[in-house]
């Protein structure tokens, strides 16, 4: 069903707060089947949320957007890059019905970033094309994104820093650097 000229958004990477989808781990895993929450505890009801990884949320994220944009339609989303890494080439999901037509990135520390990635939808959506999007999210997943798994971006961003220069350009001594943290609740 395309009903969509756009999708714009800012998935959750885990940096302040981790993403969860609603479920639970048991109802997500096949343990147990679905349910229906009686009408007597439907007030009261808090539903059961499982962890979501962002490799999981962006692949979820292309899937919907290539099934309910319009032919031309424009996907527009951030995405977390470590900017440590020595690579000087950065890897982006990628999804056969789309294009990636633009990147922004916005500096937000010395450890990372996030890109505003622009692609715009190429193709139809089919069976097929979900069957090789899957495969090629479980390659990129695999090659790609270990520091995305849930915990690893945020140890990286709030991990202690390295001890600053002295005045004549030398280090500190360990002795009277403390380790400088990035984050309020570290």
């Amino acid at each position: 069903m395309v009903v969509f000229d756009a999708i714009i958004c800012d998935p959750p990477y885990g940096v302040r707060a981790g993403g969860r989808k609603s479920g639970g781990r048991k109802l997500l895993k096949g343990v147990i089947g679905p349910y229906t929450v009686p009408d007597d505890k439907r007030t009261d009801h808090i539903p059961s949320t499982a962890a979501y990884s962002l490799a999981e949320c962006v692949h979820d994220l292309l899937d919907v957007a290539a099934k309910m944009l319009v032919m031309g339609g424009r996907l527009v989303y951030f995405y977390p890059v470590l900017r440590e890494d020595d690579s000087t080439e950065t890897h982006f999901p990628e999804h056969p019905c789309f294009k990636l037509i633009a990147t922004c990135e916005q500096i937000l520390s010395l450890r990372y970033s996030r890109v505003l990635l622009t692609m715009v939808k190429i193709g139809p959506y089919t069976e097929e094309i979900a069957e090789t999007a899957r495969l090629k999210h479980l390659e990129f997943k695999e090659n790609h994104l270990k520091w995305l798994e849930e915990g690893n971006l945020h140890a990286a961003v709030f991990s202690s820093a390295d001890p600053q220069l002295g005045d004549a350009g030398d280090s500190k001594s360990s002795k009277d650097s403390k380790p400088k943290y990035r984050g309020k609740y570290v």
